[in-house]
């Protein structure tokens, strides 16, 4: 049985072709495909060395669908989606060939321009979910409204204790997100636990929402800007590569932020991070 991976764009990034060529030698790649269109949509000689890390061969990584979809499956069948490697979308790797060239220009054709434009939305709905996080962090936690300053740290630590740990905290609130869907159908209650998407979605959504509300304690309002606007649009990508790499128990991913959650979230799961360069001898 083929084990797999959820890789993610600071991996990338930071990994050798080398690096990837191993890991590829003993894992299955998974990307999702909100990772696929931000590699797509780059400029063509970054996109060109990104793809050609991945090892020549007919099958240089497997695409799966992004966190949304899992989520309206299992809230629709009210049981847990699984795995992210059970949903394996076969397809033709010809193309992925050209973006090793950084001459190819991608021609916008009708289907890539409206796959791109739908990853937008998507990416858009998952800020604007985090936004509305980030709004209900002192509804979840009430008692850091009336932290003194030097306090801060330390109840933002016992937060995200809370939010990683706290079985029974997470659940009835992942467990409100299924009954209150529109996609829900179920005729009994759902019995959400650590294998359903849902409890996940909430933990890293969560954690990302209390790091940028201690980040803005004036709120997103007095900040505003393109800055803002993309530093959260890379929060909710960075949130679908965690929920993923959660689900899988196997996540590739060189960003500290994302692999200190990863040790609080899941420390029995499997975390591959880049070397750090070695010292040079003087």
């Amino acid at each position: 049985m083929t084990a797999y991976v959820v890789i993610d764009k600071s991996y990338l990034q930071g990994a050798s072709s080398n690096e990837i060529s191993n890991m590829a030698s003993s894992h299955g790649l998974l990307m999702i495909e909100a990772l696929l269109y931000e590699l797509i949509k780059a400029e063509s000689p970054n996109r060109a060395k990104l793809f050609s890390k991945f090892p020549a061969k007919e099958r240089p990584f497997e695409l799966v669908p992004n966190a949304g979809t899992l989520f309206r499956k299992e809230i629709s069948e009210n049981r847990s989606c699984g795995l992210p490697s059970e949903y394996i979308r076969r397809i033709d790797h010809s193309t992925t060939q050209l973006y090793r060239d950084p001459k190819y220009v991608i021609t916008e054709k009708p289907e890539l321009a409206n796959a791109l434009t739908v990853h937008r939305e998507v990416i858009q709905v998952d800020t604007d979910q985090l936004v509305l996080m980030i709004a209900d962090i002192p509804k979840l936690f009430p008692e850091l409204a009336s932290v003194p300053p030097a306090d801060r740290q330390t109840f933002r630590e016992a937060a995200e204790l809370k939010i990683c740990s706290n079985v029974d905290f997470v659940r009835a609130r992942a467990t409100k997100l299924v009954v209150e869907s529109p996609y829900f159908v179920g005729s009994s209650p759902p019995t959400v636990d650590k294998t359903w998407i849902t409890f996940r979605w909430f933990q890293v959504n969560a954690l990302f929402a209390l790091d940028l509300w201690f980040k803005y304690p004036q709120g997103l309002e007095s900040v505003g800007g393109d800055k803002l606007k993309e530093r959260l649009r890379h929060d909710a990508l960075d949130a679908q590569y965690l929920i993923l790499g959660l689900l899988e128990g196997a996540f590739a991913c060189n960003e500290n932020k994302l692999c200190r959650w990863w040790g609080m979230l899941n420390p029995e799961g499997k975390l591959y991070r880049v070397p750090p360069p070695s010292l040079a001898v003087v």
